[in-house]
C-alpha cells in the first residue's frame, strides 16, 4: 500500500502526492520520531540546554560572546541586578530611601525627638504627624544645637502672604495657630548635607487644620543650619505650652 504516488515525471518531491484512493488523507501521520543524528542542529541544541539547565528556575545569560551560562534561582524578595555576570540583589527596605529614625509617642509630651541618625546620610526626609490643643509655636533644633546657627525665612501662604526672616536664630520656629478645638499638624521637608563642612540647607512645609473652625494654614520654611563641623544626627521638636499627643509620630528617611 503506497502512501505517495507520482504525479508527473522526474524524481523530485514536487512530483509526489498523497494517494487519496487509499484514504491516506483521513489518517493521522505520527511517530515520526526525534532526530537521530547527534550532529543534527536540533539534537545539539537540546543537548546543550539539558546540560546547563539542571535546576528549576535557572536563567540563561551570556558569560561571553557565544558562551551560555546560567544564574541559579534565589529566594525572598530579590531583583535581577545588571552586571557581568548578572546577580540577584536584595530589595532595600525603603527602596531608595532607608529608615533613619522612627519615633512614636506612647504618651503626651512636649518633646518629640529622633536621635542616632547615621551621619552617612546625605539627604534627610523628615515627616511629623501630630495633633494637640493650640496656643504655642513649635520649635525645631538640629542636634539640639541652640546656636545662634539658624538662618531661614518663614513664608505664610494663605489669604494674605507674609514673610518672617530669622537670622542667627537659636532654633527654627514653626508657627502654631490659635483658635479652638484640636489642631492637626503635618510637617515634612528635606535637609541636604552632602559634606560635613557644608552648611545644612533645608526646605520644610508646615500645615495646620483646625477641627473647630475649619481654618487652614500653610507655611514654607527655607534656609540653612550654619554648622559646618558635623552632620545632622538628631532632630528635636519642642513646644513651650501644651503637648504633642500620644501616637504622634516622627519619621526620618535617609538617602546616602
Amino acid at each position: 500500500m503506497s502512501l505517495l504516488t507520482k504525479t508527473g515525471g522526474g524524481g523530485s518531491l514536487s512530483a509526489l502526492a498523497i494517494d487519496a484512493d487509499k484514504d491516506w488523507l483521513g489518517r493521522l501521520i505520527k511517530n515520526l520520531g526525534l532526530p537521530v543524528d547527534d550532529t543534527d542542529a536540533l539534537r545539539k541544541q537540546d543537548a546543550v540546554l539539558k546540560a546547563i539547565l539542571t535546576e528549576a528556575g535557572q536563567l540563561v545569560y551570556a558569560a561571553a560572546p557565544g558562551v551560555p551560562e546560567v544564574l541559579a534561582p534565589d529566594v525572598g524578595d530579590k531583583y535581577l541586578k545588571a552586571g557581568a555576570p548578572p546577580s540577584w540583589a536584595a530589595v532595600p527596605g525603603g527602596g531608595f530611601w532607608e529608615t533613619a529614625a522612627d519615633v512614636t509617642l506612647s504618651a503626651t509630651s512636649n518633646i518629640l525627638e529622633a536621635t542616632g541618625i547615621d551621619p552617612a546620610y546625605e539627604i534627610l526626609w523628615v515627616l511629623l504627624m501630630s495633633s494637640w490643643t493650640p496656643g504655642s509655636d513649635i520649635c525645631l533644633r538640629l542636634n539640639n544645637g541652640a546656636g545662634p546657627y539658624y538662618n531661614c525665612s518663614r513664608y505664610e501662604v494663605g489669604s494674605a502672604f507674609s514673610r518672617n526672616p530669622y537670622d542667627d536664630a537659636t532654633q527654627i520656629t514653626l508657627a502654631g495657630p490659635g483658635g479652638e478645638g484640636l489642631v492637626f499638624y503635618q510637617f515634612n521637608g528635606f535637609i541636604f548635607q552632602r559634606l560635613s563642612n557644608w552648611r545644612k540647607t533645608f526646605n520644610f512645609t508646615w500645615n495646620h487644620t483646625n477641627s473647630a473652625n475649619g481654618s487652614n494654614s500653610h507655611y514654607i520654611h527655607q534656609g540653612y543650619w550654619d554648622n559646618q563641623s558635623s552632620k545632622v544626627t538628631s532632630l528635636r521638636f519642642t513646644t513651650s505650652a501644651n503637648y504633642f499627643d500620644a501616637q504622634a509620630r516622627l519619621l526620618v528617611l535617609g538617602a546616602r
